[in-house]
């Protein structure tokens, strides 16, 4: 049992770290991973609490967007001149669209599966070649200090088509209504992810990546610009509440109070 209790009480210490580093500020950490299972799209995340996904951005029949599932998981259609996902007003959503490309075709996507209907639209020309910040797809009405675990879907396996860029994250101040920003808090960079790549590089095969981020931002802060470089592109987004750095602790420490009960009794 001594090794037991040495694992647990690592585990709770490495918690207990966590708790500090968010305290001091917005956090960021993350990858990018090839899709593998396209029949069932078992990389769209189920972890923690759902709070919204997205399917973009011009993919819609007779105006109304196009939504899909993926895993369990509801991607919201955007609708033709609307700027939030669903066709939401800004407090009830979580996406925002603020400039960018919107393209829809079929012959985006070939490799068929789960992720079909989300590969079919995408949105590209998202930089602004003129500015380093406040440019880029918008996050919405989050809360500083809270841990939200964010996913975007980048699918594109058309032949002859090979793409590699990056993502710039930065947090940003919303000022509530469309897309507007509040420069009394400046866009600023809290994460990136380098050389991600996308298409099928002269044969059509199946070919896509999903970056998965963890992130808090500061206060004076409620939201998150998603930004490619180099003609990137974006077909969705998924946004989760994941638990804090704080509850994985106090579960830690929970089992190890238990753990200890048990030995007493024995």
């Amino acid at each position: 049992m001594r090794i037991l209790h040495r694992r647990i009480g690592a585990a709770v210490l490495v918690g207990a770290s966590l708790v500090v580093t968010a305290a001091n500020g917005a956090t960021f950490s993350g990858s990018s991973a090839d899709i593998t299972d396209f029949a069932n799209g078992s990389e769209v995340s189920t972890a923690g609490t759902y709070i919204a996904a997205v399917n973009l951005l011009n993919d819609n029949v007779g105006g109304v967007g196009v939504s899909t599932t993926i895993n369990g998981v509801l991607f919201e259609g955007t609708q033709p001149g609307q700027f939030h996902e669903g066709a939401n007003s800004f407090a009830n959503a979580s996406f925002v669209y603020h400039g960018g490309d919107g393209y829809a075709d079929p012959g985006l996507w070939s490799s068929g599966g789960a992720y079909g209907t989300l590969a079919d639209s995408q949105i590209y020309n998202i930089d602004n070649p003129n500015a380093n910040t406040g440019d880029g797809y918008g996050v919405i009405n989050l809360t500083p200090g809270t841990l939200y675990q964010l996913q975007v879907f980048m699918l594109d396996d058309r032949g002859g088509v090979s793409k590699t860029f990056p993502l710039q994250f930065q947090q940003v101040k919303w000022a509530g209504n469309a897309d507007n920003i509040d420069g009394s808090s400046p866009p600023t960079e809290i994460g990136y992810l380098q050389n991600i790549t996308i298409g099928g590089n002269g044969v059509t095969q199946a070919n896509g990546e999903i970056a998965t981020v963890y992130f808090t931002i500061d206060a004076g802060y409620n939201g998150l610009l998603v930004n490619t470089w180099d003609n990137g592109a974006i077909n969705g987004l998924q946004l989760r509440q994941v638990p804090e750095p704080a509850t994985l602790t106090l579960c830690g420490m929970v089992g190890l109070a238990m753990v200890w009960r048990r030995n007493r009794t024995r």
